[in-house]
């Protein structure tokens, strides 16, 4: 049976995807660029436990979105959850909750200012 065996791109529609970009460059570290072609922008995720890199796009939303009740979580794998969350924290970004897991590690989950949901992960010693 056919399957999907990856990830190859993460793309997310945004009311001000200008805005969103610079965000996620300043917060996540995520950088893209725009294409003035087709108004996304786009960018990397190097993924150094793969070895791999995913895409990352940024694109104009066709209709307004609004603030909340977006349908996907992003779960954002890092290497020292604590002073991510603390650099998250001194740039205003609200830190929803924290999560200690024995086993499956520690988590905070924020939003970006378009509302969308997004999961910080660090694995178990991380």
């Amino acid at each position: 049976m056919a399957r999907v065996t990856g990830v190859g791109a993460l793309m997310i529609h945004a009311d001000d995807p200008a805005a969103l970009s610079r965000w996620y460059a300043s917060r996540l570290g995520i950088e893209s660029t725009l294409n003035p072609e087709d108004g996304n922008y786009y960018g990397d995720i190097k993924d150094t436990d793969l070895g791999k890199a995913i895409h990352f796009g940024i694109y104009p939303a066709s209709e307004k979105l609004g603030p909340r009740g977006r349908a996907l979580m992003v779960n954002y794998r890092v290497d020292d959850f604590d002073s991510f969350v603390d650099r998250l924290k001194a740039q205003g970004v609200e830190i929803e909750r924290v999560v200690e897991d024995a086993d499956m590690g520690r988590f905070a989950y924020v939003r970006d200012p378009e509302g969308n949901p997004i999961e910080i992960w660090a694995e178990p010693g991380r």
